[in-house]
This record gives structure tokens, C-alpha cells and sequence, in this order.
């Protein structure tokens, strides 16, 4: 009689790695490792939020929505300064140092809080576990249910048959986006945190080829897991009781003010200056 035994990713990598390398001929012992992978992953293997009550659940959305408020907050920051960085070159060339140490302290705060949104631990709160909150916890989404909890509101019904019912089929394709197994980007985020940010990992201590370059970390996807996030969040708020979360009304005029006033310096007014007489002096050269 055949047996087809479907082995988890990392399972099947460990008994790869041992049959390339040719050091397990045991097949008892090549058992027992293979039963100790296994063991180790149920371990790690995410669990659901404790869900006592509904009003639990929302506030999980609330520690959710600042979450993502606070690493969307610093990456816009971190997005805004860039711009206007390139767009004051001239200004920009007088502190470099500084522009630099301030673009990377608010790039690296956002990513603090997208590596804990994204966290893959089963003992902290995370987006791929409050996912799987969702899903345990189904009944709470209810139309019923819903409409209990917004009781009052002339709105309601209208709001409810709008917005719809839970959706299992994207609450799968929600859980696969948030999980380092399933999303490549995720896995690469995980990459980061694990053995750059977080650790000193001892891989990374003598590489002759940068961890950026092999593993880089593209704006656009740190963009995309923020607005992901948010999308997520506002999914599931609105399924439970109709409402959504802002990303934040933001204005960054203080900082185009700062480096506005900084074109009044007086070098940089006297470099402006330097330069316009050098225009005057070429162009009289070729009169």
C-alpha cells in the first residue's frame, strides 16, 4: 500500500539539505530529525487572538489602526523629506550629513512598526494572528450581530448591505498576503527583521556581498505592506460594525518652511549670487 505524505516548506527543505549533503544513511535518525522539524514548526505555527467578547475584537482594530497610523506617519514623513530633499537640491548640499541621519532615523522608526504589524511570533499581536482571529471567530460578523451593535444608528442597514458580508474566499487571500510563507514579500520583510534590525545575526557579520544587495528592500514594497495594512484593517472594521480608520490627515508645511527659509542663508544667498555673476561674466565673454 502507497502512501503520499505532504510535507510542510521548511520539512521538505530540512530533508533536502540532508539527503544533498549525504550525512544522515540512518533512516531512524533521518526519522527522528524529521519529527523534531516538525515538532518545532507546530510549535511556531500561529494561533488565533484570545476573543472573549466583541468589544475584544474591536479593540484589536484600535491597536491595529495604530500600528499601521504610526509606521504610515513616519514613512510619509520619511517619503516627504526625500521629495523636498531633491527638490531644494542647492539648499540640501549645505547639511547632507544631517538630511541624510534624519531620512534614515524616520525610514527605520516606520519600519520598527511594519516588522511588528508583519510579525510572524505567536506571542505578540500581529495582522497575520488577528487574521486568524477573524476567521475562529466568524459569528461575530453576522448581520445580526452587526446590526446589534450599530442599534440606533438610521444608517445601519443601508451601510450593512452596502459593505456585505464577511467574505471567506478574500479572508484566505488576506491571511496568505500577511504571511512570510505565502507572500514573498512578507518572507523578505521577516529577512530584515531577523538578521538586520532586530539581530546582529552572525551571517550577516563577514558577507562579502551586502545584505542590501541581495536581499533588497524596495520603497515600493514597504509602500505597498503599509496601504495593504490599511486596506486589511479597514476590511474587517467595516464587517464588524461599519465603520473605517483614517491613515491620518497630515500637512508637512513645517518642513517645506524649513527648507524655504533655509534658501534665505547667507550662503546660500551668496552662493546664488557667485553663480549669477559667473552667468554675467560668460555671457560678456561671448558678447
Amino acid at each position: 500500500m502507497c502512501m503520499t505524505i505532504v510535507l510542510a516548506k521548511d520539512v521538505e527543505d530540512f530533508l533536502q539539505e540532508k539527503l544533498q549533503a549525504g550525512n544522515c544513511v540512518d533512516a531512524s535518525d533521518l526519522v527522528n530529525q524529521i519529527l523534531r522539524v516538525a515538532r518545532d514548526r507546530q510549535k511556531k505555527e500561529l494561533k488565533p487572538l484570545k476573543l472573549e467578547t466583541p468589544e475584544t475584537f474591536e479593540a484589536y482594530l484600535r491597536v491595529l489602526w495604530d500600528e499601521l497610523y504610526w509606521a504610515n506617519y513616519y514613512y510619509e514623513i520619511f517619503d516627504e523629506i526625500r521629495r523636498l530633499c531633491q527638490e531644494h537640491m542647492e539648499t540640501f548640499k549645505y547639511s547632507p550629513h544631517f538630511w541624510d541621519s534624519t531620512l534614515r532615523a524616520h525610514y527605520h522608526v516606520s519600519l520598527l512598526y511594519l516588522h511588528r504589524i508583519y510579525d510572524q511570533n505567536n506571542e505578540s499581536f500581529n495582522l497575520p494572528r488577528f487574521l486568524l482571529t477573524v476567521r475562529k471567530n466568524s459569528k461575530i460578523f453576522d448581520v445580526a450581530e452587526v446590526c446589534k451593535r450599530r442599534a440606533g444608528d438610521p444608517h445601519a442597514d443601508s451601510l450593512i448591505r452596502s459593505i456585505g458580508p464577511l467574505d471567506p474566499k478574500q479572508l484566505g487571500l488576506d491571511v496568505e498576503y500577511s504571511s512570510h510563507e505565502t507572500n514573498p514579500k512578507v518572507s523578505n520583510l521577516k529577512k530584515w527583521r531577523d538578521r538586520v534590525h532586530f539581530h546582529k545575526d552572525e551571517r550577516e557579520l563577514f558577507r562579502k556581498k551586502l545584505f542590501e544587495e541581495e536581499f533588497p528592500l524596495p520603497y515600493t514594497d514597504v509602500k505597498e505592506l503599509l496601504d495593504r495594512g490599511f486596506e486589511i484593517l479597514n476590511r474587517y472594521s467595516q464587517n464588524f460594525n461599519t465603520t473605517r480608520y483614517s491613515a491620518g490627515f497630515k500637512e508637512w508645511k513645517d518642513m517645506k518652511f524649513v527648507f524655504e527659509a533655509l534658501q534665505h542663508h547667507p550662503e546660500a544667498i551668496s552662493s546664488r549670487l557667485l553663480g549669477q555673476a559667473e552667468e554675467l561674466w560668460i555671457k560678456r565673454q561671448h558678447s
